[in-house]
């Protein structure tokens, strides 16, 4: 079921499918669910570039991708189902069915956390996850789901962001701290999610993220 899943993904343009075992975490997060699967769909090199070198202020690419990603973790739910196990997409429709704390800005599981635990990157100063193929240039999802999907878990990365404050100096909202991400960290230690503009400046000149707009623009 996996290699099928995995399979129809890509061909749908996902960049990234990775499954862990999340049974170790509070019923909280967990919801009941051993299993976690998230989803990964990559912004363009070309988009970082006009977003960075161009400095534009222009959100399109990202919330399609953001969009397209709710919609492909949905239809892996649906898939799942079908498959005759149960399965829930975390989605941005459904979390905000009393899923997301609307005062805090939080959900149970956040997709980053996932992410983490698959060792797919860590957090970086802007709390955006980084990865070392990507930078931050990613849109996230995720399914927890019952299914005895084969989970690779991976111990959790470092903060990687050593003395770099790119993102802190650029944010014009100056809601960055500089403060470096270490686990159990307090996000409102590291930005004030309150007063951010989502500009995506920091997620477009993150150092991480510059070297995959150049990695994949000489392709």
């Amino acid at each position: 079921m996996l290699n099928e899943l995995v399979s129809e993904l890509k061909s749908h343009g996902v960049n990234i499918v990775k499954v862990v075992d999340i049974s170790m975490l509070s019923e909280n997060e967990k919801r009941g669910y051993p299993v976690a699967i998230l989803i990964g769909v990559a912004l363009s090199p070309s988009y970082i570039y006009r977003l960075s070198k161009e400095n534009i202020f222009d959100c399109s690419e990202f919330s399609e991708k953001e969009k397209a990603v709710d919609q492909l973790a949905e239809w892996t739910a649906n898939f799942i189902v079908a498959k005759g196990y149960k399965a829930y997409a975390q989605s941005e429709r459904n979390l905000s069915n009393g899923f997301f704390d609307v005062d805090t800005k939080t959900t149970p599981l956040p997709h980053k956390k996932i992410a983490m635990l698959a060792g797919l990157g860590w957090i970086g100063k802007s709390n955006l996850l980084i990865t070392q193929e990507y930078g931050s240039a990613l849109c996230m999802c995720s399914v927890l789901t019952n299914a005895p999907l084969r989970t690779e878990n991976k111990p959790i990365i470092e903060s990687m962001c050593g003395e770099c404050n790119i993102c802190k100096n650029i944010c014009p909202a100056k809601v960055i701290h500089g403060t470096k991400w270490r686990v159990n960290s307090n996000r409102d230690l590291i930005v004030d999610v309150y007063h951010c503009e989502a500009c995506l400046k920091c997620l477009a000149n993150c150092l991480w993220t510059q070297k995959y707009m150049r990695n994949y623009d000489s392709k």
